[in-house]
């Protein structure tokens, strides 16, 4: 359980590239929490071609590497893997978007680890993710959910296609 958020430059070590939340707000044995506020220095947000009908957002992309650095970091802070390792996404069960998240504004993604198994020498995970918004009354409203498979293996391991 978390007393205290942990802060972007704490968690940045273990992931494979440099960490974009803002913080991990919240953990327990289950569930991780991340906040993340959208800036125009997260990729893909400043190429986007804005208009008056479709502003600067969470680009889908982005969105998806956000759930492998809370993967690495909740599987890492679990004792499952080790500084250094990486990850590899297998296969993407189910996904959902339902509101964008707009530049500026702030989200909160979760991952829950529903299995992690070891095989020669690498870890299997399946994780299901939730990220939400607040409206201007605090009712929490939903962005996306997922529930996805990756791989993890020691950072110097090659990955062979089969």
């Amino acid at each position: 359980m978390l007393d205290h958020e942990v802060p972007r430059e704490a968690l940045d070590s273990w992931g494979q590239s440099p960490i974009h939340f803002d913080a991990l707000v919240s953990e327990d044995e289950q569930r991780f929490v991340f906040r993340k506020t959208l800036t125009l220095d997260d990729p893909g947000v400043a190429e986007q071609r804005a208009t008056e009908h479709w502003p600067h957002h969470l680009p889908g992309d982005f969105t998806i590497g956000l759930t492998g650095q809370a993967a690495v970091i909740a599987l890492h802070r679990l004792g499952l893997i080790k500084e250094g390792w990486r990850g590899h996404g297998v296969r993407i069960r189910d996904a959902r978007w339902s509101a964008p998240v707009l530049l500026g504004e702030t989200c909160y993604l979760s991952i829950e680890i529903v299995r992690a198994r070891r095989l020669r020498g690498s870890v299997h995970a399946r994780a299901r993710f939730r990220m939400w918004k607040h409206d201007p009354e605090g009712a929490e409203i939903e962005v996306y959910h997922s529930d996805q498979e990756a791989m993890y293996f020691p950072g110097g391991q090659r990955v062979v296609a089969r």
